[in-house]
Formats: C-alpha cells, structure tokens, sequence
C-alpha cells in the first residue's frame, strides 16, 4: 500500500469548504441537525476510504466519539450514498477531487507545513522574509489563525497520526 498523505483534518476541510460550514460546525457535540449529521457522516466515509486510520481515532479526532457512533455513521453513510443522488454525488466529487490532490502530491506538501515555524521566520525578518511567503504557507497560517478565532485546538500535525 502506498503512503498516505490525506488527512482527517484535510477531509474535514473539504467537506466543510463545499458546505460552507466550519469544522467546528460539523463536529460540535450533542444533537445536530440532519445536515450537519449527514456532513459528519461524509467526513468519515472518506476517512474511512482515504485514511488508514482506525474507527477509534476518527472517533477521537471527531470530538471524542465513540468508535461505535463512527460504525453507526459509516452505515447511514452507506445508506445515503444508495438513497440520495446528491449524497452520493457529493461523496464522489470529493473523493476523487482528494485522490487527484494526493496524486499530484499537493496533499502531502500542504499537510508538512509548520504554520507557527512560517510565522516565527516571518517575524523574525519581516523585511527579508515576508516576501518569501508561500501560497501553502499562507493558507496554513491562515487557516492556523481562524481556527484559534473559532476556538478550536490547534494542533497543526495532528494526524500524522498512524496513517501506514
């Protein structure tokens, strides 16, 4: 099998860019509405088919879910992509769009950037440095600076996470 290089993270990212909703929108704790849910259950339906990770930590990278709230999740994923046009449509693009982008190998570029290391060699030089900024480092500082502003954790390398 070869390396992975798409993350949960970046999976969560993508579904919520085509949605239009933050991580912490789809992954927020409790009873949400079935949009949301659905979002959820895309999330680790591509996990599960992009990841090498285990239902435990997908569970634990969704909020500290329970392994069997995934297996439940992964089964009503199954059941919209043979119910719903748009699901399955969705699930598709996404996963293709995913696989092309790990293809090319703009996934494992992106998932290697340190933002905070970006930002301290900015700082340390602004007048040097700023200029030598690039488009990944920026989207990686960027997205670095939303989540704290939405109070998410900020774990930049989280999941590197076993992915053989």
């Amino acid at each position: 099998m070869s390396e992975r290089h798409v993350t949960f993270d970046m999976i969560v990212q993508a579904v919520g860019a085509v949605a239009g909703v933050s991580r912490h929108e789809i992954m927020a704790a409790g009873r949400t509405t079935d949009e949301r849910a659905h979002l959820r259950f895309a999330c680790w339906w591509l996990a599960d088919k992009m990841t090498a990770l285990g239902l435990t930590t997908i569970g634990r990278l969704s909020g500290d879910r329970d392994h069997s709230t995934i297996v439940h999740g992964l089964r009503r994923a199954e059941e919209l992509r043979a119910s719903s046009e748009s699901f399955r449509l969705s699930t598709d693009a996404l996963l293709g769009t995913l696989q092309a982008l790990e293809r090319a190998g703009l996934l494992r570029f992106a998932a290697s950037i340190d933002p905070l290391a970006a930002a301290r060699r900015v700082l340390s030089a602004p007048e040097r440095e700023a200029v030598r900024v690039s488009i990944y480092e920026i989207v990686a500082m960027s997205r670095l600076i939303v989540e704290q502003a939405d109070g998410e954790p900020s774990e930049p390398n989280q999941e590197t996470e076993h992915a053989a």
